[in-house]
């Protein structure tokens, strides 16, 4: 049975503020360990805690995610330039930006070129998550397009800041997720999804990620097994692999996925808000936590403008789509 319009609708909004929710969640305990957060919270983190940027506020991940969803709304396409501007224009460096991307955005900012921001820093640019963890607003609209219409879109929505194989893979790999997610009327198999998504890659070190995520799902690993098996740091193959497990291990409880995911250690914002986008895009908004719901924060570029921007995506029909190619 196809997704209808309202579902259409409910699964955009519960996919941006999944992205949010693990977002905030994470933001708490970013890249401290595993031990060291079931130490504090031998029970799981499941709530937000107060940070730096105070309480329910979301860091870069989904100020990005919201930008670029913001470009495509203004350019009805992704167009490379625009999504560009965009990131400069929302930039907030209290977020939480890494180092790395803090000086590309403000090269961005300065006039720099887009097309030669992302090596600013690496000669073959960054491989790490900052790709994957934006890209859900343009798997939600274009998610299901074949692998290389879909890989030009991604190209054009990363490149200027992660322009190396792996980064703009596991963008690639979480968008189709989003895409494929978006469309299931159940919680997928989720051997299958892994096997099915293998088939986007050549072999490369995601690939080879995937067929260990395979195993532990087969086996239905603990935690413990994802976290060290994963390492789930920054680098696109540490912890894109880790949100998926996350995603498709709780597929049936997508708040549970969400703390799951966080409680990994590492990078637990990125992990957080990608697995939240992934249950968020197959389940829509009936799930939302009510503690998660109202806490978040809601001022500019809040909760209440992620649904609006969500609904917006939404109403894009894909056949009115249009790309630019970096």
């Amino acid at each position: 049975m196809a997704v209808n319009a309202i579902d259409r609708r409910a699964r955009f909004v519960g996919c941006l503020l999944g992205c949010a929710f693990g977002d905030a969640l994470g933001a708490a305990v970013e890249m401290q360990s595993r031990s060291a957060i079931l130490a504090r919270y031998p029970g799981l983190l499941r709530d937000f805690q107060v940070t730096a940027r105070g309480f329910g506020r979301y860091s870069d991940d989904t100020e990005m995610s919201l930008a670029l969803a913001k470009s495509m709304l203004r350019t009805k396409k992704v167009a490379a330039a625009d999504c560009a501007r965009a990131y400069a224009e929302s930039f907030t460096p209290q977020r939480g930006y890494g180092r790395s991307a803090v000086q590309v955005l403000s090269a961005l900012q300065q006039g720099a070129d887009w097309r030669e921001t992302g090596t600013l820093l690496f000669a073959d640019g960054s491989y790490g998550n900052g790709a994957a963890m934006r890209i859900a607003p343009l798997g939600l609209v274009y998610g299901q397009l074949a692998a290389a219409r879909l890989m030009t879109k991604v190209k054009a929505a990363v490149w200027m800041t992660h322009c190396h194989r792996e980064a703009v893979e596991a963008a690639l790999l979480q968008a189709r997720a989003i895409g494929m997610l978006l469309q299931a009327t159940q919680p997928p198999d989720s051997v299958a999804f892994v096997i099915q998504l293998s088939g986007y890659l050549p072999d490369t070190v995601l690939r080879v990620s995937l067929q260990l995520l395979r195993q532990l799902l087969h086996q239905r690993a603990s935690a413990e097994a994802v976290s060290d098996a994963f390492g789930c740091g920054v680098r696109s193959a540490d912890s894109w692999p880790a949100a998926l497990w996350a995603a498709l291990q709780f597929s049936e409880d997508p708040e549970e996925a969400i703390i799951q995911a966080v409680n990994l250690g590492g990078d637990t914002d990125t992990i957080g808000a990608m697995s939240g986008a992934l249950v968020g895009a197959l389940h829509g908004t009936h799930w939302f936590p009510p503690r998660w719901f109202d806490n978040l924060e809601n001022g500019a570029d809040g909760r209440d403008e992620l649904i609006a921007v969500a609904e917006k995506l939404s109403a894009i029909p894909l056949s009115e789509s249009k790309v630019s190619a970096p």
